[in-house]
C-alpha cells in the first residue's frame, strides 16, 4: 500500500514540476517499432554482445512485391521514453514558432541487461520493468544547451525537493551514446552501496555510494536526421533534440527509503513535498503481524 502510493506519488511530484517549467504531458506508449528505437540511437545489442531489449514475437507477414506491401515492422519494449518521444514527430514538419517545443511523460520502461552488472545493480537499482517520467524537446540548433539547461533545473529542483545529497558529473566522450553529443547525470547517495573500510578516506574507496538517477543529452540532429523530423524552411534543416530523464522511480525510490530510514523510531520519513498523494501517510513503519 504505502510503497504503491509513493510510487505513484513521485510520478505525479515530477510531472507537476517539469508543468510548473513548461513542459507539455503527453502519454507515450511503451511498444515502438524497432526501427524508430534504432534511428533514436538504441541497438537491440550493446557493444559488448549484450542484449539490451525485448522485440514483440509477431507472426510472420512476409511482404508482398506484387501489392509493395512490406508486412509488419518488428516492434520492440521500449527502455525509455524517449524512443517513442523522438519518433512523435518522426517524418514531420515543424513550422516556423512552433520551436522549442517540450514535452514530458510517464511509461513503463523494459531492459533487458538488468542485474547483469553484478552486485551493484541488485534489487531496485537495475530491474527489467519500471516507471521513469523523461522529458524530450525539440529545439533549433544554437538554442540546445537552453533546453538542456531547463532540464537540469527540473531535475535538481526535485531532487534537492525530496532531500537526495547528489554530485553532478560532466560525462566524458567514452561514456556517450550513440546519439549524444553532451551528458550530465546527477548521482545520489546510497548508504547500502557505500564500501566501508575503517579508517580508508573516502576518496580513496571504490564505491562512494553515490548512483545515477537521472541524466540529461543533447543529441544534435542525430535523431531528426534518421525520424525525418524537418524545420518547414528548408528541406536541409533539421531541429536538435534534448532529452533528460525527470525521475526514474525504482532509483529514487530506494533512495528516499535508505534516506529516510530512522533506526530509532524505524520508520521511513516521507519527505513533505509528497504528502498531497500520500492520502496522509507522512511515514511508512511496520506493520504488526495479525
Amino acid at each position: 500500500n504505502e510503497g504503491a502510493l509513493l510510487e505513484q506519488a513521485l510520478i505525479q511530484y515530477a510531472l507537476s514540476v517539469a508543468i510548473q517549467h513548461g513542459f507539455a504531458v503527453v502519454s507515450p506508449p511503451s511498444m515502438v517499432y524497432t526501427h524508430i528505437a534504432s534511428a533514436s540511437g538504441f541497438q537491440p545489442r550493446d557493444q559488448g554482445g549484450e542484449q539490451q531489449s525485448y522485440t514483440i514475437a509477431q507472426k510472420e507477414q512476409k511482404g508482398d512485391v506484387e501489392t509493395g506491401h512490406e508486412g509488419k515492422p518488428e516492434l520492440t519494449l521500449a527502455g525509455t521514453a524517449e524512443i517513442p518521444l523522438a519518433g512523435m514527430k518522426a517524418n514531420a514538419k515543424f513550422e516556423g514558432g512552433e520551436l522549442p517545443l517540450h514535452v514530458v511523460g510517464a511509461s513503463r520502461c523494459y531492459r533487458a541487461e538488468a542485474g547483469a552488472r553484478g552486485t551493484e545493480s541488485k534489487g531496485l537499482y537495475r530491474v527489467h520493468e519500471f516507471t521513469k517520467v523523461e522529458m524530450f524537446s525539440w529545439t533549433v540548433k544554437g538554442k540546445e544547451v537552453d533546453a538542456f539547461e531547463s532540464m537540469l533545473a527540473v531535475q535538481k529542483e526535485i531532487l534537492r525537493d525530496l532531500g537526495l545529497h547528489c554530485q553532478i558529473q560532466e560525462m566524458p566522450s567514452s561514456d556517450l551514446g550513440a546519439s549524444a553529443s553532451r551528458k550530465i547525470d546527477i548521482e545520489a547517495f546510497f548508504p547500502s552501496r557505500r564500501d566501508t573500510f575503517g579508517s580508508v578516506p573516502l576518496r580513496q574507496l571504490k564505491n562512494d555510494g553515490y548512483g545515477e538517477v537521472t541524466s540529461a543529452s543533447i543529441c544534435t540532429d542525430y535523431q531528426t536526421r534518421r525520424l525525418n523530423t524537418r524545420l518547414s524552411q528548408r528541406k536541409s534543416d533539421f531541429p536538435y533534440t534534448v532529452n533528460g530523464t525527470a525521475l526514474a522511480v525504482p532509483r529514487v525510490l530506494a533512495a528516499l527509503l535508505e534516506n529516510g530510514w530512522s533506526k530509532k523510531q524505524k520508520s521511513v520519513k516521507i519527505p513533505e513535498v509528497l504528502h498531497k498523494w500520500m492520502h496522509g501517510i507522512t511515514t511508512i513503519e511496520k506493520k504488526p503481524k495479525h
